[in-house]
């Protein structure tokens, strides 16, 4: 079973190395030249246990060429447009901003719904929260970069998208953070704002608000970059058919942004990934011992699945979407087990069982 955080793996992974090495190694006690070889050793055991790290992890360790990307903030167009003729503006800034504004202008009744939402209340809070939280992108770039950079390494047949728009769209709970249109990324930014109290004030529940981390921008950012250029749709199977898909995708994420912390990754507060991780084995035995891993129904689906604050099945502390992570930890494990293993043979994959009978995967009690 795996520890909750690296800290808490890397300080069990050396005190179970030093005290492999004391068990194995017997130093007379007076020799003040043995105590020194005995220091260093448990020095250099730590230092290796520390770089320790799941299969995995080496085969996601690539080396990425730089991309540079350009970014153009369009909420500080919207915002600082001359509300007093409106329509004529929008038509200035049409051809730069087709991504946003490419309907009829002429339509009054397209550019009054485009002026109340850019004069509303509301609106102009979350511009200004936008800009307290992102003066400028420096947060932003780098992270976005990355992951293009890990897709653009693994598909670098696929084109890329040469420009990123930053917007504000109203976290409407409808439509993604980050999307991919007309081939360029637009990234909602009121979507990230570390859990401000205005998610609250419009009744997001508290599972989702407390994914508005700056960090998720690279997870959700390698999401739409899936579903844009490899997503196909299938219909909905049996519980192990959805974990296997679901985790496939989870990997693809991981592999575009291998530094994200497991949490951040599944969407999980930090306590609950703990109790997935050590709850891990019971669950799991309980799963294949009621046949649930071949169930194609509704309530199934839904239990592993469907979102939420916590899978009540098993306690208000587990978290919610369980199915997806086993699903990831079994994709991971075939990865680990596999010396040939290629991430675009994966995703091209059909029968995903396969992996799952091949992965070895088996979690302790």
């Amino acid at each position: 079973m795996r520890a909750s955080t690296e800290k808490e793996v890397s300080g069990l992974l050396i005190n179970r190395c030093m005290t492999s090495a004391v068990k194995r190694c017997q130093f007379p006690r007076k020799s003040n030249t043995m105590k020194g070889v005995f220091a260093m050793l448990l020095l250099i055991v730590a230092a290796s246990c520390q770089d320790k790290q799941p299969a995995y992890k080496a085969k996601l360790d690539v080396k990425t060429e730089p991309c540079d990307l350009a970014f153009d903030r369009y909420e500080d167009v919207l915002f600082n447009l001359d509300t007093a003729d409106f329509q004529q503006e929008l038509m200035r800034i049409q051809d730069r901003y087709r991504v946003f504004l490419s309907g009829d202008l002429n339509d009054l009744d397209a550019v009054k719904y485009l002026k109340d939402f850019a004069t509303a209340p509301f609106s102009l809070s979350l511009y200004d929260k936008v800009k307290t939280a992102f003066p400028d992108l420096s947060q932003v770039e780098p992270m976005v970069e990355d992951v293009l950079a890990h897709f653009r390494f693994y598909y670098p047949e696929i084109p890329l998208p040469t420009k990123a728009f930053t917007c504000i769209t109203g976290i409407h709970p409808d439509e993604p953070s980050v999307q991919v249109i007309d081939g360029q990324l637009v990234i909602s930014l009121d979507w990230y704002l570390n859990g401000d109290e205005v998610y609250d004030l419009i009744g997001m529940p508290k599972y989702i608000s407390a994914r508005t981390l700056v960090a998720t921008l690279a997870k959700d950012v390698a999401k739409a970059l899936y579903i844009n250029y490899l997503h196909e749709w299938r219909k909905q199977g049996q519980v192990i058919d959805e974990m296997m898909h679901c985790g496939r995708q989870y990997f693809f994420v991981e592999a575009m942004c291998p530094a994200l912390p497991d949490s951040v990754l599944l969407g999980y507060t930090t306590e609950q990934w703990r109790w997935a991780v050590a709850n891990e084995g019971q669950v799991w035995a309980d799963m294949v011992g009621s046949k649930r891993l071949y169930d194609a129904g509704l309530d199934a689906y839904m239990m592993f699945f469907g979102d939420g604050p916590f899978t009540q099945a098993y306690s208000h502390d587990a978290p919610a979407r369980l199915g997806e992570f086993f699903g990831l930890n079994i994709i991971r494990a075939y990865a680990s087990t596999h010396d040939d293993f290629d991430l675009k043979q994966l995703m091209r994959r059909k029968d995903l069982q396969d992996i799952f009978q091949d992965s070895g995967y088996k979690p302790k009690k």
